[in-house]
């Protein structure tokens, strides 16, 4: 997309949301930098009225921040339970205020307000690097008087979905030209009513509202529009990672049971030969003697 019509969706965009968000809560800009990190803790992924209540419950319940430094995040959870995502939003207060205590020995920043904005960006970036660029934008703009403009995943989900950003972009969370288009005393504004609409985004993604009001600002952008999954899709993912989970049965090769050790064979007792009794051999007869054999001569003549 070019700079001049990515430029022209962004100025589409900001009218549009004006005329749609009529009752926008501006941020407060007399908290101190310290507190202005920990309210945007609680309102990346939530309402104005959502963040202010959660973290009115964290000044009035605790002695001072370093208590709730100390407080688990199961505790700080249960507390700040008025939000959309209480766990992150505890996790991620809990770690800016680990971070800055450990980095300047206090919670005071006031002296950052001395200091050049951009070495102050810096510091804030820098030094407590696992801090969400949501909240390192929101105490820049409303405690430094930056121009930065905040934007919570919802927001840019929504800017990827009217084509003003690519999806590499989304990623890293840039979005190219955005401080040039809106000015900076338009820049607050901007950044409260795109946080709404992101909110409105994550919390009702297949509504006809969200629907109507993306295509408002771009008619283009249809394609893009999130689609609710069919039940038979659902099932078949649901069925597919049944399948994945529980391996088939003959894919999996059971281990063959160890063969029994036949037993020696026992050798055969030798049979005993019955013993034939043998018959009497009877005795021959004796041979009858021949009777003598006359000699044949010529008979005698008479006398």
């Amino acid at each position: 997309m070019s700079a001049a019509k990515r430029a022209s969706l962004i100025k589409k965009t900001f009218s549009v949301l004006k005329n749609h968000f009529t009752n926008v809560q501006l941020p407060v800009k007399d908290r101190p930098i310290l507190e202005q990190l920990l309210y945007a803790a609680c309102l990346e992924n939530a309402t104005p009225d959502q963040a202010t209540e959660a973290f009115s419950k964290l000044q009035t319940r605790y002695v001072d921040w370093n208590e709730v430094r100390v407080t688990t995040n199961s505790e700080l959870t249960e507390v700040m339970g008025c939000l959309p995502n209480a766990a992150q939003s505890a996790r991620d207060l809990r770690r800016i205020l680990f971070n800055v205590y450990e980095t300047h020995f206090s919670f005071d920043l006031s002296f950052m307000a001395k200091e050049g904005l951009s070495k102050t960006t810096a510091t804030i970036a820098g030094y407590y690097e696992d801090i969400p660029k949501f909240v390192v934008n929101y105490a820049v703009q409303n405690g430094l008087g930056g121009h930065a403009i905040p934007l919570n995943e919802g927001a840019l989900d929504a800017l990827q979905i009217l084509g003003v950003v690519s999806v590499k972009n989304r990623n890293q969370g840039k979005v190219p030209g955005l401080e040039r288009t809106i000015a900076k005393n338009k820049g607050v504004e901007f950044g409260a009513l795109i946080h709404l609409l992101g909110i409105q985004l994550a919390s009702d993604p297949y509504g006809k509202t969200t629907h109507d009001l993306l295509l408002k600002i771009n008619k283009d952008c249809a394609d893009n529009l999130p689609q609710k999954p069919s039940k038979k899709k659902v099932a078949s993912a649901d069925e597919k990672e049944d399948g994945e989970s529980k391996p088939k049965k003959s894919a999996v090769k059971k281990k063959a049971a160890p063969k029994k050790k036949a037993a020696p064979k026992k050798k055969a007792t030798p049979k005993k030969k019955a013993a034939k009794k043998k018959a009497p051999k009877k005795k021959a007869a004796p041979k009858k003697k021949a009777a003598p054999k006359k000699k044949a001569g010529r008979p005698k003549k008479p006398r």
